[in-house]
């Protein structure tokens, strides 16, 4: 515990009086011990007061763990004797006092957890198990919650502190692993059982001085690294690998068992869900007692939703082990099997991502990974008041929508409250695909006429009619070209048409546009706002509004598809189409909606509803269920509580700017543009001939994965690194993602 200021004279006073040593007194962190630093002006000491609940024979043990470790070859504290020669001082109430020599050195914490110190790590805790493995005691201490070999006990008397029950079934599924492990067959020695993140000391990437004896016990021998990884581990985005480098530095001095190979993973967990349980008891007043619980709990749930067996494996083979044999069952990747092979996949090794929560996902070893291209888990993955938004509801009642309920029309409501005045009717459904196909269908029905106007490089959705109105598709790699009924007007794209940029555009767009569409019998126009598998386009002023009036010239209804743009992602609106000034007649809505629920709208005019009504029923089985609208309604009560659409305008303000100004030093980026967080890097081989550099996109994008950052690559010619992060993306991971893609282009080894 930290000591009291006002105390600080009477710590001097112990100090000169029992140890013949005069100096400051200044207050230090402590877990349970009083500890204060005392500064003569030539040398420093650590002054240790201990409660009189501490036996002595735990004191001594300490301070001959001490000693023994001056062998190690790193710096360690040194008792300092009193003038009999006995290294504790036990006053009369009980209180054991001590002194120690004082070790310089930065904490790894404070160093802020670099994984490079890894190999160092596992280095150390080698050294301090050979120092110490000479040690004999038959102290038995009372803190036995400490001590893995006690871990289902101190799991089975904790669990009951936890803060709720999802943090009970993850420290569950720690116990279940334990029980199931031979831990009996472990070797023991004496530890030091304590190399957190605060008492390993630093320099550069070594460590050079282990502080804090306090918790030497006998216990497992390969306690010691388990412990000593299960803190390097906290708050990494890739934390197997670090323990896997400690490993290594482990096995460079130490011999290990074959046992100890296949038990230090379940013992990392022991030591992480120990903590979890044992800081959930402590009181708050003392910071040290939660100073590492945030990270602790991430690292749990990360490492127990993960592949067990393969983690296991990974860092038994760092020890030096030998894998379990293979159990025959098929790998994710076998079952492409089974699966259709048209199904893609992201990336040349593909990610297996078991969790998500915010803007990080998460894959089967526990390496996290800043998501910058998800639109889907709009307000942020796993987000807390959405899922239990949906848990309530799927406790009462989901049902198909044959039924009134509350829900659907509380949501319904919201939805066309913000939309232009005229678009008062709503219908939900699923997906993106079905709004779009239902869209059309309204269209088709409300004009009496069947033609479809698209954009160049524009995609809509699966369907087979989307898939006839997506150029994007019918033009790409396997696509039948266009159908009769289609009319494709030009790309709103500006950066690759530079008669479609500047104050001319408009009228050269709305002249094009007028050609193609001369003689369309013509129901509707399908338009993204932003186009975004075009390339993340930004229409110049008035271009947008051109193809809309070039439609609508022909009769034709506007459908504003905001799929991909809608919910307050471009920050200056709410939705995309509200930023061009124009009006559709139909919206559609999907991925954001449901935050990763499917669940999508198409809102119109009661007109064109009461058009469709044509006696043919529309029942939609999933469409706006209960479950489905509360978790509508949660998406849009987060949006407001959160102020994520402001945020979206701020954090992509920045992130635009970061972008803009690594342009200045990399010509191989043609074009940065966007509205809030939906931005598009445009690579090129160089600004002048603004020739596409689809290659070099797509080694960016793997780079940036190496690095823990996910983007995509889109765009008719794959050059264009589109990003479009949940909401809930901040400062600092603009900041990363700068970073990310400016070290992507610099690997390249021509760097062009």
């Amino acid at each position: 515990m930290r000591p009291a200021e006002t105390h600080l004279d009477t710590y001097e006073a112990m100090a000169r009086t029992y140890f013949g040593i005069t100096g400051h007194a200044t207050p230090l962190p402590g877990y349970d011990d009083t500890n204060v630093r005392i500064d003569t002006g030539n040398r420093k000491y650590v002054l240790r007061i201990s409660d009189p609940e501490t036996p002595l024979e735990v004191a001594e043990l300490c301070d001959t763990a001490m000693e023994a470790a001056a062998s190690a070859p790193f710096t360690t504290p040194r008792p300092i004797p009193v003038s009999d020669g006995s290294r504790t001082v036990v006053e009369a109430r009980g209180t054991l006092v001590r002194l120690q020599t004082w070790v310089d050195g930065e904490t790894y914490s404070h160093r802020g957890h670099p994984p490079s110190v890894a190999r160092s790590i596992g280095q150390t805790a080698a050294h301090m198990v050979e120092a110490l493995s000479h040690m004999e005691t038959d102290v038995v201490r009372s803190d036995t919650w400490w001590d893995l070999r006690h871990a289902i006990e101190t799991i089975d008397t904790f669990i009951v502190h936890l803060h709720s029950s999802a943090q009970r079934q993850t420290i569950r599924a720690v116990r279940r692993v334990l029980i199931s492990e031979d831990l009996a067959s472990l070797p023991q020695q004496v530890i030091h059982g304590d190399l957190n993140t605060g008492n390993l000391l630093l320099a550069d990437d070594t460590v050079v001085g282990v502080i804090d004896f306090g918790d030497v016990r006998m216990s497992y021998r390969i306690a010691e690294l388990a412990i000593a990884c299960a803190y390097a581990m906290l708050g990494q985005d890739d934390p197997v690998t670090v323990a896997n480098a400690a490993c290594q530095g482990y096995r460079e001095i130490a011999d290990v068992a074959v046992c100890e190979t296949r038990l230090l993973f379940p013992l990392i967990l022991a030591r992480l869900a120990t903590s979890a349980c044992v800081a959930a008891t402590q009181a708050d007043d003392n910071p040290q007692h939660h100073e590492t619980e945030g990270d602790t709990w991430d690292l749990i749930e990360r490492l127990i939703t993960g592949d067990l067996a393969g983690m296991t494996d990974e860092l038994a083979g760092a020890l030096g082990g030998v894998p379990r044999a293979p159990h025959g069952s098929p790998t994710l990747l076998d079952t492409r099997n089974v699966l259709a092979s048209s199904l893609s996949l992201s990336y040349t090794d593909p990610l297996t991502i078991v969790r998500g929560r915010g803007q990080y996902l998460f894959d089967e070893r526990g390496r996290r990974f800043l998501d910058c291209v998800n639109n889907v888990a709009h307000v942020g993955h796993s987000n807390p008041v959405v899922n239990q938004a949906a848990s309530d509801q799927m406790r009462v009642l989901n049902t198909n929508t044959r039924y009134l309920h509350p829900s659907i029309v509380r949501y319904a409501d919201r939805l066309v409250a913000s939309m232009p005045q005229q678009l008062d009717t709503v219908f939900v459904v699923n997906s993106g695909s079905e709004a779009n196909e239902l869209a059309i269908r309204l269209a088709r029905t409300a004009t009496g006429r069947f033609d479809v106007a698209c954009i160049d490089h524009g995609y809509h959705g699966n369907t087979t009619t989307l898939v006839c109105v997506s150029p994007y598709k019918f033009n790409g790699p396997g696509g039948d070209g266009q159908p009769d009924w289609v009319h494709v007007l030009p790309s709103l794209d500006g950066y690759r048409e530079s008669r479609y940029s500047g104050p001319s555009a408009p009228a050269h767009y709305a002249t094009e546009a007028a050609a193609v569409l001369a003689n369309a019998s013509l129901s509707t126009l399908i338009v993204e706002a932003l186009p975004g598998s075009a390339g993340q386009v930004v229409p110049a002023p008035g271009v947008l509004n051109a193809a809309y009036e070039a439609a609508r010239e022909r009769g034709a209804l506007i459908i504003a598809d905001e799929v991909q743009t809608g919910m307050g992602r471009v920050g200056a609106a709410f939705w995309a189409f509200d930023l061009a000034d124009v009006e559709p007649d139909i919206v559609t809505i999907g991925k954001p909606a449901g935050n990763g629920h499917p669940l999508a709208a198409v809102i119109t005019t009661r007109a064109i509803a009461n058009a469709f009504d044509t006696g043919m029923e529309y029942f939609n089985t999933f469409g706006g269920n209960p479950v489905s609208a509360a978790v509508g309604n949660a998406v849009l009560d987060v949006m407001d509580q959160e102020n994520l659409q402001e945020h979206a305008l701020r954090v992509g303000n920045v992130l635009m700017d970061g972008l803009r100004e690594l342009s200045t030093h990399h010509p191989s980026i043609g074009d940065v543009r966007g509205a809030g967080l939906f931005i598009g890097v445009e690579l090129v081989v160089d600004r002048a001939s603004r020739l596409p550099h689809p290659s070099l996109a797509a080694e960016v994008v793997e780079y940036a994965k190496t690095r823990g950052v996910l983007v995509s690559v889109d765009g008719p010619h794959r050059n264009v690194i589109k990003i479009k992060p949940p909401l809930v993306f901040d400062l600092h991971d603009a900041g990363r993602l700068v970073n990310a893609i400016e070290q992507g282009i610099l690997a390249r080894p021509s760097n062009t």
